[in-house]
């Protein structure tokens, strides 16, 4: 989000270049990005990690880093095409069923969903034949 938020401000290239990085460095053998260092990876940090790297732009869709991080979300993604991810945030709201699959861990699971099809979308290649 540090890496939107600079692209977003205007921020140097330099200074995005630097960050990109950053994200880069954390992405793990399995493809993915972790929340925290001490998490698995999961499709809210893959999905976020790849859509910022995108946005900045550090990568394409046709680069190595992002090519192994499209392949963790669709290894990851469930038969119903959305991605679960356990929330780490504390229950303190009353819970409601907003329709999306997981229950308390609807929220989180719903940005990760949004963000790992951002991602995905641009991992398809531009040049495709237009049917």
């Amino acid at each position: 989000m540090q890496l939107l938020g600079a692209k977003w401000a205007g921020m140097s290239a330099e200074i995005i270049d630097r960050m990109a990085k950053r994200v880069l460095a954390l992405q793990r053998d399995d493809g993915g990005w972790a929340q925290t260092r001490y998490l698995k990876s999961d499709a809210y940090a893959t999905g976020t990690a790849l859509y910022a790297l995108k946005e900045a732009p550090a990568v394409s869709g046709a680069d190595a880093a992002y090519r192994k991080g499209a392949a963790y979300l669709l290894a990851t993604q469930a038969e119903d095409g959305s991605w679960y991810v356990a929330s780490r945030a504390p229950k303190f709201q009353p819970y409601f069923d907003g329709g999306f699959p997981y229950g308390h861990d609807g929220w989180i699971s719903q940005w990760a969903t949004g963000y790992a099809t951002l991602a995905l979308t641009y991992a398809i290649p531009e040049n495709r034949a237009a049917k």
